[in-house]
């Protein structure tokens, strides 16, 4: 847990810089938020675990995208869903980042998927 509220402190008070070298942030980027997923599952190796040396591999760029992916799958797991296939459901944060990370999206595909669908089939269907 501590991880993650250092995380989240990265990404708060270096924001700002991240900004001003990057590109705007889209909040509806399929494909912002499957580079972020892959940054966090490589951070953690299991569910809140960091991996043995993952703070002096991690750069501040990495630990923000994880920080970002952690945060909206936290967020779209706290509200409600009605899934039409009651056969699965994901809620957990890290096996959602590693669904995302591991999918194999055309770039045709992420400009037609938004960010809620995208989560929506992760979260439902695994």
């Amino acid at each position: 847990m501590k991880v993650i509220k250092y995380i989240v402190f990265i990404v708060l008070v270096f924001s700002y810089s991240l900004q001003a070298k990057e590109s705007p942030f889209e909040s509806d980027d399929v494909e912002f938020l499957q580079q972020s997923c892959r940054d966090a599952v490589e951070i953690f190796d299991g569910k809140g675990k960091t991996g043995k040396y993952a703070v002096m591999h991690t750069s501040m760029a990495e630990a923000m995208r994880a920080g970002y992916c952690i945060g909206v799958l936290q967020q779209y797991n706290k509200q409600s869903h009605s899934c039409n296939s009651s056969r699965y459901r994901r809620s957990n944060w890290f096996d959602m980042a590693t669904t995302i990370a591991n999918l194999s999206i055309g770039a045709d595909e992420f400009r037609r998927v938004s960010v809620e669908q995208l989560l929506e089939k992760v979260y439902c269907h695994g």
